[in-house]
């Protein structure tokens, strides 16, 4: 049954109700909250754990006092965030036991779904600073919908991001609000950005925090810290977020580390030394769109050690890479006719122009 159909429906008697990642356990009974799951058992009495995060909807059979958090979580699925929010803080002010984690959770999303940084900001801090979730859960619930522009919102999310920190908190929460105050200031162009990405590349993250969204905004940081010199606290943040970051983005890592070591590789050992990262994206990730650019990369370097058609060779396979992007595809090609160009008047093969360093 499809959330449009069953959310009209009533509880049934002395039951609750969670859709799952879309899978429906009517007749269910929420039993805990901790680490950001919730506990729950079956209409069978099989007992279940699900991230909140992952619970598309909650109706919970505990008479009047869940009366306006149930309508919250009918709007939620119908998109209306709006009118969702007034709706849990209501709520808030009157469940008990582990219910008012499980409130401020649906909170937070609602007023980032809302575009409502401010209040998002101080339901986050909340959250990090809760028992039941802590900042391992709150740094998969980072406030995404983040102003192009400084605004009223922005202003005062970085005042209660600045007062959280003033409290000196342990280093897990310090880490996942340094984080979102360096994407807030980074997100709407604030000249503070610089000085906040520098402070997120020195973190020293541990593995509970190995969240997407945290190596998102670890990797912004990094490119912005690495933009000029290779520098050497931005490379041993590289390393760490190598080290720790998700699967699924080793490859972007990989590709910064090799754009990185190429653009300030001043020796031969230099380059070789560059055209690593690019190989491993390619060598340990080959179905992957970012191999194309491993191969465009790795392409670069070989030229720059004038292995000509070892580096022409890489860019016809990048060509022939069926995920390679329409930037990479285009790179690719002229780099391609740049190599087989007969060599200028008065110049060698071996002097030729280098190859333009792949800059995406």
């Amino acid at each position: 049954m499809g959330l449009s159909a069953w959310l009209g429906c009533a509880l049934a008697a002395s039951a609750d109700q969670l859709v799952v990642r879309e899978t429906n356990y009517p007749g269910a009974k929420v039993t805990g909250f901790a680490e950001g799951r919730l506990q729950f058992r079956t209409a069978t009495g099989e007992l279940q754990l699900a991230e909140l995060a992952d619970v598309d909807v909650l109706l919970v059979d505990r008479g009047d006092a869940f009366a306006d958090f149930n309508q919250a979580e009918r709007l939620r699925a119908a998109g209306d965030w709006e009118n969702a929010i007034p709706r849990y803080q209501r709520a808030l002010r009157v469940v008990e036991e582990f219910w008012p984690d499980v409130v401020t959770v649906r909170l937070l999303a609602a007023c980032d779904g809302a575009a409502r940084l401010d209040e998002a900001v101080l339901h986050f801090i909340r959250v990090t600073r809760s028992e039941a979730c802590g900042p391992a859960v709150a740094a998969g619930l980072m406030p995404r919908r983040i102003p192009q522009e400084r605004d009223a919102t922005v202003v005062r999310a970085i005042e209660h991001l600045d007062t959280a920190l003033a409290k000196n908190p342990p280093s897990d929460e310090r880490s996942v609000l340094e984080l979102l105050r360096y994407d807030v200031l980074r997100r709407c162009g604030d000249r503070r950005a610089d000085t906040a990405a520098k402070a997120v590349v020195a973190l020293e993250l541990p593995k509970s925090l190995s969240r997407e969204r945290v190596y998102e905004i670890m990797y912004a940081a990094l490119e912005m810290v690495l933009a000029g010199e290779a520098d050497e606290a931005g490379l041993r943040g590289l390393d760490r977020s190598l080290r720790l970051c998700p699967l699924n983005m080793m490859a972007s890592f990989l590709l910064l580390k090799g754009r990185t070591l190429l653009r300030s590789a001043a020796t031969r050992e230099d380059v070789i030394r560059a055209a690593w990262p690019f190989m491993r994206v390619v060598a340990h990730m080959p179905g992957d769109a970012r191999a194309a650019e491993g191969l465009l990369g790795a392409a670069t370097a070989l030229e720059r050690l004038e292995r000509k058609d070892k580096a022409l060779e890489l860019l016809h396979e990048c060509l022939a890479h069926k995920r390679a992007s329409a930037e990479t595809r285009e790179a690719a090609k002229v780099a391609i006719e740049r190599l087989q160009a007969p060599p200028a008047p008065g110049r060698g093969g071996a002097g030729a122009e280098p190859a333009r360093e792949n800059s995406h």
